[in-house]
């Protein structure tokens, strides 16, 4: 068998034949066997037969190119199949799918109706590419968690469904989140208004002003970037995409602002970073979702006449944000009664009533277009135009509370035209309360959860003027006080179920409801009693101190208006201030207590300059209970406002503000 197979591994050896013919043969293009060395033509011609030297084939055209191909076609499979197993790792802990769809779908209803940051066909196809930003995910489930009525979300109180997911968006946060995409923009933007309902307010700061340098850094604050096209794969101008990043700076903007205002912290945006357009109502309808399509009574609408009240809610919650701003460096002296308390006062007046001279007759607050727009309106839009009312009045008595202070002082107790002055804020405080009160009550009856928590501190802001004796001054404006509380109350109220926040603000909602019961059910013989001491003492002073110089015009023009008191000087008068009616006891109220805020016994005087001055005071109590107090001189043994001038640095006997045209009575 060996030699066979050996022999015939001879044979083969000498069959063996060239690839190619010798040049001979080719050349008389005969057929050649391709023998070497000498082919069987050769031999029997007996003629030399060479062969060319033989080289190795190379692929053929364009071969090594299809390798190359084949080869990054492999490499790129390789590289999705190893983010696959990456992301199946990462979406592992992900809820199911169906749950997933349940909490975006009530985070556009409740929460992105108000704050536009994301689109929801575009997140859930990111979610199905699974190239969606994993913590800007987690951020919607954990704010949208809280309205869920899934059994396996649930919670009581809801705000508590939340908290798990929360905590997983947290776990998440890390150096990439500070890179300035628009995801991140989104991811920060959402937590913030997560920290804020959660009572949170230094977080829900820290965060918004994270949103706010990286839009800066972006560069989304400014039109000519905005303006700039965003290509869609096919090449054509996306302009959903367009839209929605000119809603997430105005989202950003807004969070700004409510973090900002509430917690007396400095704004990101001040006016003039910033010169980006209103969004357009073409736009508006280009990012509309069939969510937010429908009315109160959930009926669905093609379209919606309150589109164009987002310019009019943004530029006036820009006016608030500068109110509040400017009137946070307030300062209060005892010794002094000083109206207008800062120099701004009258420009910034006159800004905010310039915009309800600008509304136009279709967004009014009326009871013709309240009655239409219930019907006609979708919830979403609805909400956006009772809040921008509400705004406006809040800023309104941001600007003007201070007067409620000197409510109980007469004509002769003050310097020539400070006393008209102070009557006219006083007047606007009341005709704006009225119109607040009607507004809160209809946020409560057609709003119900969609109102968000940060309404609650303009919610504060008419509380407290409704605490301060002006408003019951007897038994009729009591009654109407009383039942502004109880308005402002069941609106808040709204807020408990969902945010902390609206917990703590609840509880300290109805202290104030028992401590204005008990402050002004003998308000009547109290304020006689006080007027007659005080009328008294006052002609006591005056005879001892005859020879005390008047107070001209001309003095109190360059020191503000003062009360005349036995130690009075040429220059500076002073007299004990006015005494308001007082809660009993003056021990000082622990702000940092979860529980109710018991206000019945705590010394606060509700009438005070300190009270309604107290621009952080909404903060410390509400927001920022885990901030320790500092040593300060002011009631509530916190911080103080920023220290500014105790005289008016400006002309006392400015012109007297003009009748408001801002007037629901007169519309009835």
């Amino acid at each position: 068998m060996e030699e066979y197979h050996s022999e015939n591994m001879t044979i083969n050896k000498k069959r063996m034949r060239a690839t190619q013919a010798c040049i001979l043969c080719r050349k008389k293009k005969i057929k050649c066997d391709g023998t070497k060395p000498f082919c069987l033509h050769c031999q029997e011609s007996n003629l030399e037969c060479e062969y060319t030297e033989s080289k190795k084939r190379g692929p053929r055209k364009g071969y090594v190119q299809v390798l190359e191909d084949r080869l990054a076609q492999l490499e790129k499979m390789l590289v999705v199949s190893d983010k696959k197993g990456i992301q199946s790792t990462e979406y592992d802990d992900l809820p199911d799918p169906e749950i997933v769809t349940h909490l975006i779908d009530l985070f556009f209803r409740y929460i992105n109706s108000v704050f536009p940051f994301v689109h929801r066909g575009r997140l859930k196809q990111s979610i199905v590419d699974k190239t969606v930003s994993k913590p800007l995910l987690w951020s919607v489930m954990a704010t949208a968690a809280r309205f869920s009525d899934h059994p396996s979300i649930k919670t009581d109180p809801p705000y508590l469904a939340s908290e798990k997911f929360a905590l997983k968006a947290n776990s998440l946060i890390n150096a990439s989140l500070l890179e300035p995409t628009l995801p991140n923009i989104q991811f920060w933007g959402i937590m913030s208004c997560l920290e804020y309902g959660s009572a949170s307010g230094s977080k829900a700061w820290i965060y918004g002003g994270i949103a706010v340098r990286l839009c800066q850094e972006l560069g989304i604050n400014k039109e000519e970037v905005l303006k700039t096209p965003i290509k869609a794969p096919d090449g054509s101008t996306d302009y959903l995409g367009m839209a929605l990043r000119r809603r997430i700076f105005w989202s950003c903007f807004c969070i700004d602002k409510f973090s900002s205002t509430s917690t007396d912290r400095p704004q990101g945006f001040e006016i003039g970073d910033y010169d980006v357009r209103m969004p357009t109502i073409t736009e508006s309808r280009l990012i509309r979702d069939s969510l937010q399509a429908y009315t109160v009574d959930r009926v669905l609408i093609d379209d919606d006449p309150l589109m164009g009240t987002i310019d009019y809610y943004l530029s006036i919650l820009e006016i608030f944000g500068e109110i509040s701003k400017y009137m946070s460096r307030v300062k209060t002296d005892s010794t002094a009664v000083i109206w207008p308390p800062i120099k701004e006062h009258g420009d910034l007046h006159k800004k905010i009533r310039q915009w309800a001279i600008n509304l136009p007759e279709i967004y009014r607050y009326t009871p013709a277009n309240v009655s239409m727009y219930r019907k006609a309106a979708s919830e979403n839009y609805l909400n956006f135009w009772l809040c921008s009312h509400a705004i406006y009045c809040a800023g309104m008595l941001a600007l003007h509370r201070g007067s409620l202070a000197y409510g109980d002082l007469s004509a002769c107790e003050l310097s020539f035209g400070t006393y008209e002055r102070m009557q006219e804020s006083i007047v606007l405080c009341k005709e704006h309360v009225d119109i607040a009160m009607d507004v809160f009550s209809k946020l409560r009856d057609f709003c119900d959860c969609n109102v968000l928590p940060y309404m609650g501190y303009s919610a504060y802001i008419f509380l407290t003027a409704l605490m301060t004796s002006t408003f019951s001054s007897d038994s009729a404006s009591y009654s109407r006080s009383n039942t502004g509380l109880i308005i402002l109350y069941d609106t808040i109220k709204l807020l408990c179920p969902y945010w902390k926040m609206g917990d703590r603000l609840t509880a300290a909602t109805q202290d104030m409801l028992k401590a204005h019961s008990k402050l002004y059910d003998v308000r009547d013989q109290e304020k006689s009693k006080r007027q007659n001491e005080y009328t008294n003492n006052q002609f006591t002073q005056l005879k001892k101190t005859n020879s005390s110089p008047e107070i001209t015009s001309s003095s109190a023009s360059t020191e503000g208006t003062m009360l005349f008191s036995q130690t009075a000087s040429s220059t500076t008068s002073e007299v004990p201030f006015p005494t308001t009616f007082m809660s009993n006891g003056m021990q000082a109220y622990a702000y940092n207590q979860p529980q109710s805020l018991d206000m019945s016994n705590s010394g606060i005087d509700f009438g005070s300059s300190d009270f309604l001055y107290d621009s952080a005071l909404f903060g410390q109590m509400i927001l920022d209970t885990s901030r320790p107090a500092q040593a300060t001189n002011n009631l509530f043994g916190y911080y103080s406002s920023a220290p500014t001038s105790s005289t008016a640095p400006h002309p006392v006997a400015a012109p007297l503000y003009q009748q408001s045209p801002y007037s629901f009575s007169h519309q009835q």
